[in-house]
């Protein structure tokens, strides 16, 4: 677990939830050698979940889906409602879509299948705990496919959005569901650097989040 003070801006404090004891203990191992990550505390199912939020400051809640007692989409609405500013990131195996689509209701601010590296998953926390969306590819490929089901996709073009080349990359690294670390490693600038071009594609596009950007991008045809 992490020895930074708590108190500190930089550390993300989480809770994980899950019903299987051994899911949960290898994540509180891998999350808590993070040294801007703290697992505060540990649940057995969604219930236990809203008890921690609704006693503790929890930034990111870590949250199985399907679980006994109250499941992870009915837990996210319950946590949310408490209003403290809880961001919820849901695990999942997508065996059924209804799930996806309940969790996007609820207000989840991110999805990532079970098999997600570690790695990936702190980044994705660290993703949420900033403001941001999170779908892992499998799951992003499914939300678009009904977004955009049923309309052509424009001709592929950005000149009408006036991006520069790097938004354009960015753009494209988007629509490959990378997050913004991942973005600037693989382009050699910095994060903030990153979260900029972000920033100005959204507004070219008149657009509110990750997630919309990359359903505009495959309505042009672009998310190829």
């Amino acid at each position: 677990m992490s020895t930074q003070d708590a108190s500190s801006p930089r550390t993300t404090r989480i809770i994980i939830v899950d019903d299987d004891p051994i899911v949960r203990e290898v994540l509180t191992t891998a999350l808590g050698s993070e040294t801007d990550i703290e697992v505060i505390a540990t649940a057995a199912n969604g219930a236990e979940a809203v008890d921690v939020v609704h006693a503790r400051t929890v930034d990111v809640v870590l949250m199985d889906v399907q679980m006994p007692v109250l499941d992870g989409v009915a837990a996210t609405s319950r946590i949310l409602a408490l209003g403290g500013g809880t961001r919820v990131l849901l695990l999942t195996t997508f065996d059924d879509d209804s799930f996806l689509d309940g969790g996007l209701a609820a207000g989840a601010s991110g999805f990532l299948l079970k098999t997600t590296p570690p790695e990936r998953i702190a980044e994705a926390i660290r993703t949420v705990r900033a403001g941001g969306k999170v779908l892992s590819p499998g799951p992003t490929s499914r939300v678009l496919d009904r977004y955009v089901r049923g309309q052509s996709p424009r001709v592929a073009s950005t000149e009408d959005l006036d991006l520069s080349e790097r938004e354009q990359e960015v753009l494209r690294l988007l629509c490959q569901a990378r997050t913004n670390h991942q973005i600037a490693r693989r382009m050699n600038i910095a994060d903030t650097t990153v979260k900029t071009h972000v920033s100005s594609i959204m507004r070219k596009m008149g657009v509110g989040n990750r997630l919309e950007i990359v359903v505009e991008a495959h309505r042009r045809g672009l998310g190829g």
